[in-house]
């Protein structure tokens, strides 16, 4: 198994609570559905978190590596927000700012110099990784505006 290989695996995996958290308040319903949308927000926010950390580890001598740190740290920023919005149950609003950050997270990454050397294998996963998470978010916030679950606007 090669690298590529792992990290798609891996990368699916870290996905599962996405898929979950997004699902499950269509299937259980009820009160509890506020608290998977929560979940989902939280998890969110440590993974947009996470990923804003990578440009710390990108090489040193790319171009613009120096804007691309800032940028990574606005990203982990964007994560805390997220988390401070949540809290303050603004939840639409952490919903739609947590499909903007992993969309536009996604761009950033793949204008880089180091996204460009990794392998097609490696480009198509992260592709179709994110719009997996900016749809999971759009389910959640479809359950969130539908006026028949209604969980607080």
């Amino acid at each position: 198994m090669n690298i590529t290989d792992i990290k798609s695996t891996y990368g699916y995996v870290g996905f599962l609570p996405f898929a979950f958290f997004s699902l499950l308040p269509w299937i259980v319903g009820g009160e509890i559905s506020k608290s998977f949308i929560i979940f989902q927000l939280a998890y969110g926010s440590i993974i947009i978190t996470f990923l804003g950390g990578f440009a710390w580890g990108w090489r040193d001598d790319q171009k613009n590596q120096k804007l691309n740190l800032s940028i990574g740290i606005g990203f982990s920023l964007l994560g805390c927000l997220i988390l401070l919005l949540t809290f303050l149950k603004m939840i639409l609003t952490s919903l739609i700012i947590s499909i903007i950050s992993f969309y536009l997270f996604y761009i950033f990454e793949k204008s880089t110099e180091d996204f460009l050397k990794k392998d097609i294998e490696y480009q198509k996963f992260r592709k179709i990784l994110t719009l997996l998470v900016c749809i999971s978010f759009l389910i959640s916030l479809g359950y969130w505006i539908n006026p028949y679950s209604y969980p607080y606007i």
